[in-house]
């Protein structure tokens, strides 16, 4: 005589299966998204290092009247720095977000389906900085190049740059 477990007891070996999946699942993703964060910090740290050495570059020229290229021009072309690095990070951001709806998909799961009331990390994030689990706009533009935590950093690089130049211009008058 065998023992089959019945339908109940399969049906909870199937729900339990689903929640281990969905939660390794769950601190799969975080841990991705944590991954990006490190190596955009790291792009961060070396476009903030190009634009230092460009600055530099000024401060030297300043001090050799001898060579034929202005410190103006040096901080004219030292803004391409920031700007390679913008779109390297962007496109790191844009992957990363990639991630997003799914976290967001599986909170929700975990939460409705299960009554869960944690993780929630991402929803206890978007809530707090009134964000979007999706984003408004879709696309590359949007999600790398235009989002706020990418573009300002080097927006300010390059708009520093460039007074440098225009001091740099005007010093020398």
């Amino acid at each position: 005589m065998s023992k089959t477990p019945s339908s109940e007891a399969q049906s909870n070996q199937l729900g339990d299966f689903e929640l281990n999946l969905l939660k390794q699942e769950y601190f799969f993703l975080q841990t991705t998204i944590e991954d990006y964060n490190k190596q955009i910090w790291v792009i961060k740290a070396l476009g903030i290092t190009g634009t230092s050495a460009v600055l530099g570059f000024i401060l030297r020229e300043k001090q050799n009247l001898s060579v034929s290229i202005s410190a103006s021009n040096i901080a004219f072309i030292g803004c391409a720095i920031p700007l390679f690095f913008w779109i390297l990070e962007s496109q790191w951001k844009h992957f990363q977000r990639g991630f997003y709806p799914r976290v967001a998909q599986i909170e929700s799961i975990l939460a409705n389906t299960y009554g869960l009331c944690s993780p929630k990390i991402y929803g206890s994030w978007t809530y707090t900085f009134k964000r979007s689990p999706t984003s408004q706009h879709k696309g590359y533009l949007w999600d790398g190049l235009l989002n706020r935590s990418v573009c300002v950093s080097y927006l300010l690089e390059i708009a520093f740059l460039l007074i440098i130049a225009a001091i740099a211009y005007f010093w020398k008058r």
